[in-house]
């Protein structure tokens, strides 16, 4: 997984949200029928933004799967692997060691 911002994990989990709001919410929408390819362009763009904001996680390749099972995809698949995707937060970058004065030589600036 790539590191990613508050920013990025902020825009990733509403993106999720509102993706399962129009696929549940709307759901008349995105029943079989006529609208059905819908559902698939919205799984398909979430999956690329997802992948794109805070990088490839396990958990979005079932998801992605059981958004295309039409009575599955009532559960909020998209949100909870988001979730499990961010849920150690914002990934920290170790901050290099302040120079060592034990040798006694005056640290360089560099």
């Amino acid at each position: 997984m790539k590191a990613f911002g508050a920013r990025e994990m902020n825009v990733a989990r509403a993106a999720a949200v509102v993706a399962d709001v129009l696929q549940v919410g709307v759901f008349p929408l995105f029943g079989e029928g006529f609208a059905s390819p819908a559902n698939v362009v919205l799984d398909c763009v979430l999956f690329g933004l997802l992948w794109w904001l805070i990088g490839f996680h396990v958990a979005f390749l079932p998801t992605f799967v059981v958004e295309e099972v039409p009575v599955l995809n009532l559960a909020p698949t998209w949100t909870a692997a988001v979730l499990i995707a961010t849920r150690k937060g914002v990934p920290r970058i170790a901050a290099a060691p302040p120079p060592s004065l034990e040798s006694g030589a005056p640290a360089r600036a560099e």
